[in-house]
């Protein structure tokens, strides 16, 4: 609804503006990568996209990544609903509880991947510390958690990472409009579990809904973590992309091109169901 002292071409003339702003930059971008691939930008030599979907390497590092941001994603969520649910309330400990997640907020993707490694790897703090007490014998009994094939280091870090800012939106959610609802079933005659599984919960996943669609699509692209912490076989995406740009093959440059094309229909795709699914809602 158009406020009343905004006339309808004023309206017109901000949506515009903003498509401009938003819009352009995205068109740009994939303009480019479309160029870089059929060979007439850049430095690359045109390739045809069924060499590239017939290369078992994309598949097996679009599955990985797809893992990575749809496990790091899925857990981070939950621990956000978790905490929104039993740390949303007012009182002094809930506060300086959600202080405490909200830490890990300003902490560089860098920085906690490096963290990450000295804590949880075969010769990091952990290890080391296990070894102290025999719970091992040595260090390098310890589970491999970092560089393994399941990407267990990088889902940890995504989730430590992410976290907070899913948490900080789900109390927002739930201290604007969950707690009132709630009250307003129970006082109707729903039991706590039926207030949770009607109210809470769909009103949380909806509210989410955008920011969770942020987050798969930012780690799905992410670079710094799973070069650190991911295996080196099968590549991480984005380290797939990196490493065929940097060859020395100029067809390589197109296929990097390419694949960073069908990284970007991954995530357009991504918010594309998360559109369907709200109209399917409204």
């Amino acid at each position: 609804m158009i406020p009343p002292h905004v006339s309808a071409r004023q309206h017109l003339l901000t949506l515009s503006a903003a498509a401009l702003l938003l819009g352009v930059p995205i068109v740009v971008g994939i303009g480019y990568l479309v160029g870089g691939a059929i060979g007439v930008s850049g430095d690359a030599d045109g390739v045809s996209l069924g060499r590239v979907l017939r290369d078992g390497a994309v598949w097996r590092s679009a599955l990985l990544s797809l893992w990575i941001a749809g496990a790091g994603t899925s857990l981070a969520l939950t621990g956000a609903l978790s905490i929104a649910l039993l740390l949303g309330g007012a009182s002094k400990i809930e506060r300086f509880a959600r202080t405490v997640v909200a830490l890990p907020l300003p902490v560089p993707n860098v920085a906690a991947a490096v963290a990450v490694l000295l804590l949880l790897s075969q010769s990091g703090w952990l290890s080391r510390v296990a070894a102290q007490l025999h719970l091992i014998a040595t260090p390098g009994e310890f589970p491999a958690l970092v560089l393994d094939p399941w990407a267990i280091g990088v889902i940890a870090t995504v989730v430590w990472k992410e976290l907070p800012f899913l948490a900080l939106v789900a109390v927002s959610l739930q201290s604007l409009r969950g707690r009132a609802l709630t009250d307003a079933a129970r006082t109707l005659g729903a039991s706590p579990s039926q207030a949770l599984r009607t109210i809470t919960l769909p009103l949380l996943l909806r509210g989410m809904a955008p920011s969770v669609i942020a987050v798969f699509v930012f780690v799905l692209g992410s670079l710094e973590l799973p070069l650190v912490l991911a295996p080196s076989s099968p590549l991480a995406l984005p380290l797939l992309i990196q490493e065929r740009r940097q060859s020395l093959d100029a067809t390589s440059h197109g296929e990097a091109y390419l694949i960073a094309l069908l990284a970007t229909g991954l995530a357009v795709f991504a918010a594309l169901v998360h559109e369907a699914l709200r109209r399917d809602e409204a």
